[in-house]
């Protein structure tokens, strides 16, 4: 299998988990009805995939499966770091959107 297969591969898995990821993301933020359009929580879901997609692009330039890997981790990395610090990104969306 080369590089760029195991590439595909494994961001097959991860889009697929970022899916289920979003659909979460997307029916906890619409739990409940509010007067303002949803337009910081929709942005932020689409920051997930914007992230993820990033990652992809440039784990696709790299050279060697080392530097892959250490694209794909820096990637989850700031999902991560995105997940914990949502709050803050919903609010400046808002903030600059609404």
């Amino acid at each position: 299998m080369t590089i760029r297969q195991k590439i595909h591969m494994t961001n097959l898995i991860l889009f697929v988990l970022l899916l289920a990821w979003g659909f979460l993301l997307y029916f906890g933020t619409h739990f409940v009805e509010q007067d303002d359009p949803y337009v910081g929580e929709n942005l932020s879901i689409l920051l997930v995939y914007v992230i993820w997609g990033l990652g992809y692009f440039i784990q696709l330039k790299q050279p060697s499966m080392k530097r892959v890997v250490a694209v794909l981790l820096l990637s989850l990395g700031f999902q991560v770091l995105y997940f914990f610090n949502m709050y803050y990104v919903i609010t400046f969306f808002e903030w600059i959107f609404e």
